[in-house]
């Protein structure tokens, strides 16, 4: 029960819903997974010009969702890490 109150669990369990949908064909412009994380909007650029030189849209689209993952996990562990630090003092 301990993880469930957890921020990191949390977001890393919508970073994967986002990508699921993604995934799913629902979200076919990237929308959803470009505005739900402020990393890949900043990246838009750089991961625009990777894509029109890769062969392989899975492996773009692995890149792409390894990054939503692992930011928002990311940025779960350092706010963990903040709240454990202010509930020692």
């Amino acid at each position: 029960m301990k993880i469930a109150k957890k921020i990191s669990f949390w977001l890393a369990l919508f970073s994967l819903a986002v990508c699921l949908f993604n995934l799913s064909g629902e979200d076919d412009k990237n929308l959803l997974l470009f505005f739900t994380n402020p990393l890949l909007l900043a990246l838009n650029g750089y991961l625009t010009k990777l894509n029109a030189s890769m062969a392989n849209e899975e492996l773009f689209m692995l890149i792409v969702y390894g990054i939503h993952l692992g930011s928002w996990l990311i940025a779960g562990l350092l706010l963990d890490g903040m709240i454990s630090r202010l509930k020692q003092r």
